[in-house]
This record gives structure tokens, C-alpha cells and sequence, in this order.
């Protein structure tokens, strides 16, 4: 995919380091420009008045607060805690205002400031105004942490928060100008005093800040701070800068890196609009000493399939299928599959439930343009899909589906020429074979695609005997297997005991071992009609399940391993029997894959990329990999950026904040590293924001239109209440 300039220079550039000690410096080359990667980079000034309750005051926020309730924000927990920065440390008068939770019997609500890890004030909160001053001892320049702890903390009846206080405002006198803007324009960049501009790089050895010049907006006097810090170091200052003159600045380190530029008034306080004009500033490095070297030639299929199977699975866990390493036998034919195909170790959902997840599988787009997100949303007639691009190169189509989601009055049946949702007391997996079966019968002589969408293992899980009995043979009470346990438990009206969450596992065992054989079926049905070695099987998942990995239940409602990662395993008669590939691959990827590999020509707006290279042997490209996933529903605002190695997961609303975490030494996603490793999380949140500012044709989701049958159908999957 097309990205501007100033883009593929921040994250993909991977230039050689200097010459031999004592011969001279390399020239030093543009690249990476400050001033046009601006949009993606991050802005702090000193706070002033922080009105609580407001998205405006969420960027101060971390741990400790609950949502937004526009005039107040409750704490939530035994602290809360907030960071802010401060270009010049010196004493800071604060003012609280906020109030505490009253109920019977409630003692007086005494808070601790605790500033950088060190106690200095106590305020008890009874809604007026509590002033007290930051001192400057405990303070730093760049980002100050202040914790607030409370004396106690209540929870309403029916209310899973901790309260303590309901905070209004906060009131911090800097002196900052609040209406001064961080602007860039003609190769300057305007930094007001009191403000600060944070950029990401992955930079290579030798390189330097350079700046043509640096000067004065008015009279008031200045300098630029210049604080570096690599990934695993502290932030230290490399230079303070006085203006009046070009500078050249190395930055000392290589890798991923946080620069940080602040302009540092001489005196606090001040007239409005004052700071420092930084003329073309710019990341520079020495002129690469050997080109790169030559592309290697990739070798060509030695004969393309001629039909095309999409099996998807709805609600699999990757972690819970045989060949991605789960202990229990519930998946023989689906583990028998990937030892004659490639498997795609780690593959990425772009969302955690299945609308948007298919309408990126089915055209190659991200959710963000084809725009298909919330519940009303229908994939729009403008998106090519991939049974449009088939069948206009002469492909028999046909779709059998089991979860209305996909139905087409959700516009899924694009390019289609038979498209059938089947009926609720039909719609098993072994159901859905017989369908593929009954079709193929009637084929013609037409290469074809036929998309599979089974919907076991999706809540209620009721697997039918034998595999019941198998694999949850203790279970007895029927109340597991139907939808209101499910409600009543996410609702907190059923104690989630770890043995309700043994069995409702168990179930879901035997509902992938039930669908496990209905695939097992359809492997036999292609090998009976003299199929298999003509046809091209991509097998899949839309997301994942939750069993209270991140303390809920189902689908839906966050963005951790347990939606995302998914199975992906990928049969191309001839290549990759039996491979296993760590590269990372998404659900945007398949069109490509798909299309590349029978030969019919990829749409220009495909977002994903062709996984065919890597499965037919071609190294490593060099690039990060990096997929993106949203999740715009049930009230909920989230985004994350998932590599090989890392995870970032940043909550948007109800509340805010970012987290980080190693998925090979914590693949359940336990620990959140956020804190610990800040260039790595802003780093991920950078390629994140790049990705949403990059300009694409994004599409306008239609409105999808519900019959009874239909939304009866929703109803029995839990979507419609």
C-alpha cells in the first residue's frame, strides 16, 4: 500500500552506518523531516486548567479513572493517576476541586499527593477548592507523574467500580499559553514555549538532528531542549540549543529511539504567542556505503489452482486447534490439513466480531475504509469483493452462511450467483458440507469460489453426541448450553466460578471437534470428486472467543490474543506442504492471496498484501509488520497494533489509555509493559496514527435492513437483545 514519503522514511528505513574509524565523515543525507511528520507525532505543553470529565483532559490521564460523565470524572480504584509535563521544574501552585462519595456512614475522603514517587501533601475532598503547591524538588523537566490515593474507596450495589471521588477540575498555574498552537508550515515549525513535540524514530548510526536555523518569535528569551531515549535507556538531554544559528546535533543512538524538542523558556510565564521557529528541522544520516542488494527473484507457482474454497470457521481460537499446539485431540482432520498445507503461525482479525471481520476478508480493505463497523452497517456496492473479481473472470459463485452477520441484507452477497443464509435448525456444520455438496453436484465445467461459513463454535455452545459426550461428559445442566446463561453471566447474575468456566470450555471443545469432522467432510467430498488437487483451501477464523482471559465472556469487547489471533491455514496444491510460517499475516491479506494465486488481477484500492511470495520460499523483506484492528461497537472505542513481537492496545472510550504487551514471552497478554517500555508503546502508537491519518478513498457503510426470520437469527447468536 502507498504511503507518503516522509512515512516509509520514519519506519522502514534501514540505512548503512559510517566509514572506518579516522577516515572522514560520510556526508550526512535527509531523512526524516520534523516538520512533515508532524501529524504523527506527539504534542504536550504545560497544563493549565484541566476540566475533568472532558475528552480534552483524557491525555493527562492514566490508571484510576473511570469514563468520562461530562461535568466530573470518577476515580476508580485506590488511586488514580495522572502525568503532565513541565518544561522548566520549579514550584507549581494546584488547586482540587472535586467530590466525595457520600453514602451512610462515610468517614471524611482524605487524599495523598504523591508526585514522582514521593509523598508530599494530604487534602481531604469535600468539594470546595483545595490549593496546594508542587514542589520543586520532586519535580522534573519532561513528563511528571501525580498520584492520587484515596483513604477508602465504595462500590454502589450493582456497580463493579470503586469510588472515591467524583474530580471536576484541576488547576494547575504555569503560566502556559493554552490557545498557542504547534504549527508547521514552509519548512518551520512554530514551538511555543512551554510545549513540546515527541517523534518516533528508527533511526541508523551517525545520524543527527540538523537545523537550519533556529531563532526567537518575539523578545522573550529561550532555548531548545533536545532529550533522546533508545529502547532500552532512560531519557537524557543530548544538547540545549540557543538561537541564532544553524545546529547539527548527533543523536548518539541507533534503533528505535523518542526524540523530544522542547522549547524552555528563560523565565515561566509570559506573553502569549512567545517561543522558538525551527527552520527545515530534520533527522539526517551518512550516506548509505553499499546500495541495497538486489531483489530476488521469486519463483513461480508450477501450476495455479483452478477453484477456490474459503472455510471459515466463526468464534475459533487459534489456541485451541491441535496444529496451533492445544493438548486435547479435538481437531484430526483440521491438524491432518495443515501438515499438507502452510500455516500461518501468527494471523491478525481486524476485528473482534464478525461484521467488520468479513467485510476485510472478502475485499481486502481495513475497516477503516470499507467502513463497515457497527451493528446497522452494511458493506457498501462500491467495495470490490472477491466474488466480484472472480466471477468477472469467469468463476461460478456461490456463499453458504450460518451467522446473519454476513447475510444479504448486510450487502455480502456482492459477486454471488447463489447466496444463501441457511435456516436456524439447519445451520450445523455438517449442514453446511451437505449444502457445498448439493451445489457442487450441479456444478458446470466453470472453475468456481465457494465461501463456507460454518457458525460452531459460536455461542450457545451445544454440541450434538458424540462429541458431547467426549469432550464435556460431566456437564448436566442444560441452562450452559443456551444464550441467557450467557447474558445472565456477562450481567454478573451467575457467579463466574472457575467450574462454570471448565464447562462452558468444554463445550466449545466439543463444538470444534463438531465442526472439526463437518470439515473433515468436505476434504472428503473435493478427494471423491476429483478435486483436491485442483482446488486452492484457505481455512480461517473471524476472531476469536473470551473465557474470562481478560475478565469477561464471548466476543466483542476487547482486543487482546484471545479475538485476534486466529487460525490461518492455507493449502496450494504443490507449495508449502507442511510449512509453518512465523510470518505475521491478516485477514486484509486473503483477496490478495487468493486472487494472486489463480491469476486474476488484484484491485488497485487492496489494502493487504499477497502472502504467495512467502509460502513459495521468498525471504524476509526486511519491513515491520504490523496490522491494525478496530473495534467501534457496544460503546466501545479501540484500536491496536499488533507486530511479531508486541501488542499495543489503545482504549478510546469509554475510557482512555494504552498498554503494551511481549507476546512471545507473555502470550496471554497479562502483564502490560505500557510503562516500562515507552518508546516501543509510542513507537506502535505512531504507526497506529499514521495509519488512520493515511488519505485512502474510505467508503460509506450503507444500512442493513432486518426481517423477523432474520433478526430471529441474530437473537439465538446473542446480537439482538
Amino acid at each position: 500500500m502507498k504511503r507518503p514519503p516522509f512515512l516509509l522514511l520514519l519506519f522502514f528505513t534501514a540505512l548503512a552506518g559510517c566509514g572506518d574509524s579516522g577516515k572522514p565523515a560520510a556526508p550526512l543525507e535527509p531523512l526524516y523531516s520534523l516538520t512533515e511528520g508532524l501529524d504523527v507525532a506527539e504534542i504536550d505543553h504545560e497544563p493549565g486548567i484541566v476540566d475533568l470529565g472532558t475528552p480534552e483532559a483524557r491525555s493527562l490521564l492514566r490508571k484510576g479513572w473511570s469514563r468520562d460523565e461530562g461535568a466530573y470524572v470518577w476515580s476508580d480504584g485506590p488511586e488514580s493517576e495522572l502525568d503532565f509535563f513541565l518544561a522548566v521544574p520549579r514550584d507549581v501552585p494546584l488547586t482540587l476541586r472535586g467530590e466525595p462519595y457520600r453514602f451512610p456512614g462515610a468517614l471524611p475522603q482524605e487524599v495523598s499527593l504523591i508526585l514522582n514517587g514521593e509523598s508530599f501533601e494530604k487534602v481531604t475532598v469535600d468539594g470546595k477548592d483545595q490549593r496546594v503547591v508542587l514542589p520543586e524538588r520532586h519535580l522534573r523537566a519532561g513528563t511528571n507523574r501525580l498520584v492520587l490515593r484515596y483513604a477508602w474507596t465504595h462500590s454502589p450495589q450493582a456497580d463493579p467500580r470503586r469510588l472515591a471521588v467524583a474530580w471536576d477540575l484541576l488547576r494547575f498555574e504555569t503560566g502556559v499559553d493554552a490557545a498557542a498552537r504547534v504549527r508547521a508550515a514552509g519548512g518551520q515549525l512554530a514551538l511555543p514555549f512551554g510545549w513540546r513535540v515527541t517523534s518516533y524514530l528508527r533511526v541508523p548510526k551517525g545520524a543527527a538532528l540538523t537545523l537550519e536555523d533556529l531563532r526567537l518569535r518575539d523578545d522573550r528569551a529561550g532555548d531548545l531542549r533536545v532529550t533522546l531515549q533508545s529502547e532500552q535507556g532512560e531519557e537524557r538531554e543530548i544538547a540545549r540549543l540557543d538561537p541564532g544559528h544553524a545546529e547539527t546535533v548527533e543523536l548518539e543512538d541507533e534503533g528505535l529511539v523518542r526524540l523530544s524538542l522542547a522549547a524552555v523558556p528563560e523565565e515561566p510565564g509570559g506573553p502569549a504567542g512567545s517561543g522558538l521557529v525551527l527552520k527545515r528541522p530534520a533527522i539526517a544520516a551518512p550516506r548509505a556505503a553499499k546500495a541495497a542488494p538486489p531483489a530476488v527473484p521469486l519463483p513461480a507457482l508450477e501450476r495455479r489452482p483452478r477453484n477456490v474454497v474459503l472455510y471459515l470457521v466463526d468464534t475459533l481460537r487459534a489456541d485451541h486447534l491441535g496444529c496451533y499446539g492445544y493438548g486435547k485431540p479435538v481437531s484430526p482432520r483440521t491438524d491432518a490439513f495443515a501438515r499438507e498445507a502452510t500455516l500461518f503461525r501468527r494471523a491478525v482479525a481486524q476485528s473482534p466480531w464478525t461484521r467488520p471481520s468479513m467485510a476485510t476478508i472478502l475485499t481486502g480493505l481495513l475497516p477503516r475504509t470499507h467502513g463497515v463497523n457497527l451493528k446497522r452497517h452494511a458493506l457498501p456496492p462500491e467495495a470490490v469483493t472477491l466474488a466480484e473479481a472472480l466471477k468477472q473472470q469467469g468463476y461460478a459463485t456461490a456463499g453458504f452462511v450460518t451467522n446473519g452477520n454476513v447475510a444479504r441484507s448486510f450487502g455480502f452477497a456482492q459477486g454471488f450467483d447463489t447466496y444463501e443464509l441457511l435456516p436456524r435448525k439447519r445451520s450445523a456444520a455438517t449442514d453446511v458440507s451437505a449444502r457445498a455438496a448439493a451445489w457442487l453436484e450441479k456444478r458446470t465445467d466453470a472453475p468456481f469460489f465457494l465461501y463456507l461459513h460454518t457458525v460452531q463454535p459460536h455461542a450457545p455452545y451445544n454440541p450434538p453426541e458424540p462429541f458431547r459426550r467426549r469432550f464435556a461428559p460431566q456437564i448436566r445442566d442444560e441452562a450452559l448450553t443456551r444464550m441467557r446463561f450467557l447474558r445472565r453471566l456477562q450481567q454478573g447474575k451467575i457467579p463466574a466460578t472457575p467450574e462454570v468456566r471448565r464447562d462452558l470450555l468444554a463445550l466449545y471443545d466439543a463444538e470444534i471437534a463438531t465442526n472439526d469432522a463437518a470439515f473433515g467432510e468436505l476434504i472428503d467430498l473435493l478427494v471423491r470428486e476429483g478435486l483436491w488437487e485442483d482446488t486452492m483451501i484457505v481455512f480461517v477464523s473471524d476472531h476469536g472467543e473470551e473465557f474470562l482471559d481478560h475478565g469477561g465472556w464471548e466476543h466483542g469487547k476487547t482486543l487482546h490474543t484471545e479475538m485476534l489471533d486466529v487460525p490461518l491455514i492455507i493449502r496450494i496444491p504443490g507449495i508449502g506442504n507442511g510449512k509453518v510460517l512465523e510470518r505475521q499475516a491478516q485477514h486484509a491479506d486473503l483477496t490478495p492471496t487468493i486472487l494472486s494465486a489463480v491469476g486474476v488481477p488484484v484491485p488497485a484500492a487492496v489494502e493487504g498484501r499477497s502472502l504467495l511470495p512467502w509460502m513459495n520460499g521468498a525471504p524476509e523483506d526486511g519491513a515491520e509488520e504490523v496490522a491494525f484492528s478496530w473495534l467501534e461497537e457496544y460503546g466501545l472505542q479501540t484500536a491496536s497494533a499488533t507486530t511479531p513481537e508486541w501488542r499495543l492496545i489503545e482504549k478510546r472510550a469509554p475510557v482512555s489509555g494504552r498498554s503494551l504487551y511481549d507476546r512471545r514471552s507473555d502470550p496471554g497478554e497479562k502483564r502490560d509493559l505500557g510503562s516500562e517500555r515507552p518508546v516501543r508503546t509510542g513507537h506502535l502508537a505512531t504507526r497506529l496514527r499514521a495509519e488512520e491519518l493515511r488519505k485512502r478513498g474510505a467508503l460509506r457503510a450503507g444500512e442493513g435492513k432486518m426481517d423477523a426470520e432474520l433478526r430471529q437469527q441474530l437473537r439465538a447468536l446473542g446480537y439482538v437483545h
